[in-house]
C-alpha cells in the first residue's frame, strides 16, 4: 500500500484530469460553477504546495527542520525566477544575433545635468581661459559581448567582456567651442554564475567575479586610473532587488599610480538598492568610505516614455561622480532619457 504523501498527488492529478475530461463534453460553466471550480482549485494548490513543503521538510537534517523551512536555503521556483529567466532569454537570443548589442549596465541621455559645483580646478587643463558651465549633458553607454558558454562545464560561469564609458560634455559652454569636461572608460571582463539559492524570501539570482580598469584617458596631472578585482551579488525579493559589490584594487608603484589616495574617497565597494513600482523604477547607490567621511550616492528614477524609452531622472551628491571628481564633492541633478531599466526582461541586473 502506497504511502499516504504519494497517493494524495496522485489522486489529485486523476480528480483534475477527469475535470478536463468533463468540462470538454459539458455545456458552458454558470457563473457560480466558475466559481467553485475556481475556489476547488485553488484549495488544492493550496494542498500542493503544503505536501510540497512536507516532502522538503522530510529531506532536512533532524537539526535543521527544528529551524523550520522558511529559515534555511531553498531553490526558487521557476514562476519566483519568471523575470529574471525572461531577460536570461532575451539575453542569449540576443547573444546569437551578431548584428544586435546587448546592454550591460544602464544607456541614458541627459541633455540637461546641472551641476551646483562645477569643478573649476581641473577645467583649466580644458580650456586654460575658460570656466566650466553648471549646466552639461551626460551620457553612458554601456554593452557586453559573451566569450565563452559554461566555462566550467556543469558548475556554469559564462566569460563577457563588456564596455561602459560615461561622458560629460560641455554642450552649451560656446565659449569654450563645446570641450568634453571628462570621459571615463571602463573595459572589464567577467565570470558571471547563475543562481537560484534563496533565503528568507530573498533569492540570490547571479554571481560574477570581474577584472575591471577605468580610467580617463588623459595624461599628466589629469589622469586618473585603476584597476579592480570585483565579486558582485545580487539578490531579488519580489519587487525589490539589491546589489552588494566589494572589490580590491590591484595594487600599483608610486611612480605608476596617478590616484593614491582614491580608496579614501571611493572606498571599497558598492551596495545598489532598487524597487519596481509598477512600470516604475528607483535604484539608490552608494559608495564611499565612511571612515574618512567621504561618500557619494546616486538616485535613479525611471518611467515608461515612449515604447522602449524611458523618462529618467538622476541626482548625484557625493564625491567620485566622474574619475577626474573622485576628490571633488558633486551635487548634480539631470534629466533625459534611459533604455534599459534594471527589472526589465532585456535589462542586466543590475543596470547602473
Amino acid at each position: 500500500m502506497l504511502p499516504l504523501r504519494l497517493v494524495t498527488p496522485a489522486f489529485l492529478l486523476l480528480m483534475l484530469g477527469t475535470a478536463d475530461s468533463v468540462s470538454a463534453q459539458a455545456p458552458p460553466l454558470t457563473e457560480a460553477e466558475r466559481a467553485a471550480i475556481e475556489a476547488r482549485v485553488e484549495t488544492l494548490s493550496e494542498e500542493l504546495d503544503t505536501l510540497r513543503r512536507q516532502l522538503a521538510e522530510d529531506r532536512l537534517e533532524p537539526d535543521e527542520r527544528r529551524l523550520g523551512l522558511d529559515e534555511v536555503l531553498t531553490i526558487a521556483s521557476e514562476q519566483e525566477l519568471e523575470s529574471v529567466q525572461e531577460r536570461r532569454q532575451l539575453e542569449r537570443e540576443s547573444m546569437r544575433n551578431p548584428f544586435s548589442i546587448t546592454a550591460h549596465r544602464r544607456n541614458y541621455l541627459l541633455p540637461l545635468n546641472y551641476d551646483r559645483r562645477p569643478n573649476e580646478e581641473v577645467f583649466g587643463d580644458v580650456d586654460r581661459d575658460g570656466t566650466p558651465d553648471r549646466a552639461e549633458v551626460k551620457f553612458q553607454f554601456s554593452a557586453k559581448f559573451n566569450l565563452i558558454e559554461q566555462l566550467f562545464g556543469d558548475y556554469g560561469g559564462d566569460l563577457y567582456f563588456a564596455y561602459t564609458q560615461r561622458s560629460w560634455w560641455q554642450a552649451y559652454n560656446t565659449d569654450s567651442s563645446s570641450p568634453f569636461r571628462e570621459t571615463n572608460y571602463e573595459p572589464e571582463f567577467f565570470i558571471d554564475f547563475e543562481n537560484r539559492l534563496s533565503l528568507l524570501g530573498w533569492t540570490n539570482v547571479n554571481n560574477r567575479l570581474s577584472f575591471n580598469h577605468e580610467s580617463n584617458g588623459r595624461s599628466g596631472d589629469m589622469s586618473r586610473s585603476w584597476n579592480r578585482v570585483i565579486l558582485e551579488s545580487t539578490f531579488i525579493n519580489d519587487d525589490w532587488l539589491v546589489s552588494v559589490a566589494p572589490h580590491w584594487r590591484v595594487p600599483e608603484s608610486a611612480g605608476d599610480d596617478d590616484n593614491p589616495d582614491i580608496e579614501r574617497y571611493l572606498g571599497y565597494g558598492e551596495i545598489t538598492v532598487a524597487h519596481r513600482m509598477g512600470d516604475n523604477e528607483v535604484a539608490v547607490q552608494w559608495h564611499g568610505n565612511p571612515g574618512a567621511g567621504h561618500m557619494g550616492t546616486r538616485v535613479d528614477y525611471s518611467w515608461p516614455l515612449h515604447g522602449n524609452i524611458r523618462g529618467h531622472l538622476q541626482y548625484f551628491y557625493g564625491y567620485g561622480d566622474s574619475m577626474i571628481d573622485y576628490d571633488h564633492r558633486t551635487q548634480r541633478v539631470g534629466i533625459g532619457f534611459s533604455l534599459n531599466p534594471i527589472f526589465s526582461g532585456s535589462s542586466s541586473l543590475i543596470a547602473e
